[in-house]
């Protein structure tokens, strides 16, 4: 019996909740879930997991939102969660829930409506404290680690005439919490300063320098093994940030190369992987296990940690479904995660982890994926546009196979469009993210910051497809 069959078997109930269904994805690939709580609701469930089983804040008809997680937390303590405690009431066993990241509702001593829910992962308490930048701007010269020039103050305390000279244009104004760019402003006007100023004129910040470069992201784990903790990492993929075909924010995140990584010095790899295990005992020494990631600038030869991500990352989904592709379907960060959370009590687990190569992780792997935003204002999807597996056949945007994932016969030459693809006349609210364009091999130029020439053309045309028009046109009935 292989490990996926021995937790499924010995313990029979797994869920997931995270803000997008999609990232169930891999997992459900490698280890069968039974349902899912989430933010969005694509057009792609179907392909990957039965609908009825997905619990989802857009179902209630708010449209396609800039989700994050007090939208999940909120919708937990109102009637979604009342929905699903009553489908859990179904269960009469242990439900395991793997969590994107941690909900305090879902803890043991908060979960009033649930008692028998087995959380894997740390409590939110201790991911908001490595969650928080200003922290780790701290953090940094106590381990010894460069960080970028700047300070931990308050926007009240300084004009947009002192940071440009000490810092020059653009500079960075990073807020203690948000992900994906949220709250990260990258500021070249005075205006743009201004406003940040007048409306968080007290808030704590670090006001820091620009770093030109490109940008890594990791995936690690840290483990409780028979000589002590131990931090393990998975190979890196370049992170894509702020291109302007996807997004109007330089600090909005737009995706994951893997490919791209073999363009990159191994000594940066190496360093990389350095600074993420030095942190990472950090984290453990505070008691943190589990996934959690790390967000990396290199400038040259210097390699700047920029923050922690305490929590499964959007790469993490991509990570795991490139592996499993590979058939590396028992080698993965999400059962090295569960085997960490269950070791204390299940001995198959404890040889699991001890067992366990780290050379599983650092293969190199294929693949990319690019996250499509709404540039705009409010805007109405108008296109009646499949998810699934296109090509790209001269004028031609083909649709060969209804998928949600790329399977084992796949190849470079198919697009797969995935990841909460909307349903026709979904409002989608600004910066909202609208669905992943996902290839097995690189999206990026060779400068590793800017979309392949293919990659954006590729763009254009998805964007085509989904009919994106502002609502104010769609109601004077230009579009429908």
């Amino acid at each position: 019996m292989n490990i996926t069959e021995y937790v499924k078997e010995r313990y029979p109930v797994w869920g997931w909740i995270g803000q997008r269904t999609h990232d169930a994805a891999g997992i459900n690939a490698v280890l069968p879930l039974d349902f899912i709580i989430s933010c969005d609701h694509g057009r792609d469930i179907p392909y990957y997991f039965p609908k009825e089983d997905v619990f989802s804040v857009e179902q209630q008809g708010s449209g396609r939102k800039d989700w994050s997680n007090e939208d999940l937390k909120d919708a937990i303590s109102g009637d979604l969660g009342k929905r699903v405690f009553e489908y859990f009431k179904n269960h009469n066993t242990d439900i395991n829930l793997l969590c994107y990241r941690s909900l305090q509702q879902l803890e043991p001593g908060y979960n009033r409506f649930y008692p028998r829910i087995k959380m894997y992962g740390v409590k939110e308490k201790l991911k908001t404290y490595f969650d928080n930048k200003n922290m780790f701007f701290d953090m940094l010269p106590e381990l010894s680690l460069p960080r970028p020039n700047g300070m931990k103050t308050k926007p009240g305390k300084h004009s947009f005439e002192d940071l440009k000279k000490d810092l020059k244009i653009p500079f960075v104004v990073q807020f203690p919490y948000g992900s994906s760019g949220h709250f990260t402003f990258i500021i070249q006007k005075k205006e743009e300063y201004n406003k940040v100023r007048e409306n968080y004129s007290d808030v704590v910040v670090v006001i820091r320098e620009y770093v030109e470069g490109y940008s890594l992201n990791i995936n690690a784990i840290i483990l409780s093994t028979n000589v002590g903790t131990k931090v393990l990492c998975s190979s890196p993929s370049v992170q894509i940030t702020g291109v302007p075909e996807c997004s109007n924010y330089m600090s909005s995140f737009c995706g994951n190369d893997y490919s791209a990584v073999r363009e990159v010095d191994s000594f940066v790899i190496e360093k990389v992987k350095e600074y993420t295990k030095k942190i990472g005992d950090r984290m453990s020494g505070a008691g943190y296990r589990g996934i959690f990631g790390m967000d990396f600038i290199v400038n040259e030869d210097t390699v700047y940690p920029i923050e922690i991500n305490p929590r499964f990352q959007n790469s993490t989904s991509l990570y795991t479904m490139l592996n499993a592709r590979l058939g590396h379907k028992e080698r993965t960060l999400f059962l090295l995660h569960i085997a960490e959370f269950l070791q204390k009590r299940d001995e198959r687990m404890c040889r699991y982890i001890e067992d366990f190569s780290e050379d599983d992780l650092l293969s190199p792997i294929e693949g990319a994926q690019i996250i499509l935003h709404n540039k705009n204002k409010l805007n109405i999807i108008t296109g009646e546009f499949l998810p699934g597996i296109y090509q790209q056949n001269k004028e031609k945007f083909d649709l060969v196979e209804k998928s949600a994932i790329f399977n084992a016969y796949n190849t470079e030459e198919d697009i797969l469009v995935t990841c909460g693809v909307p349903e026709q006349y979904t409002t989608i609210h600004p910066n909202a993210s609208i669905c992943k364009v996902q290839m097995l091999k690189s999206v990026l130029s060779p400068d590793l910051t800017s979309l392949s020439t293919e990659a954006k053309n590729i763009v254009v045309e998805v964007y085509e497809k989904l009919g994106l028009k502002d609502e104010e046109e769609a109601k004077r009935g230009v579009i429908i």
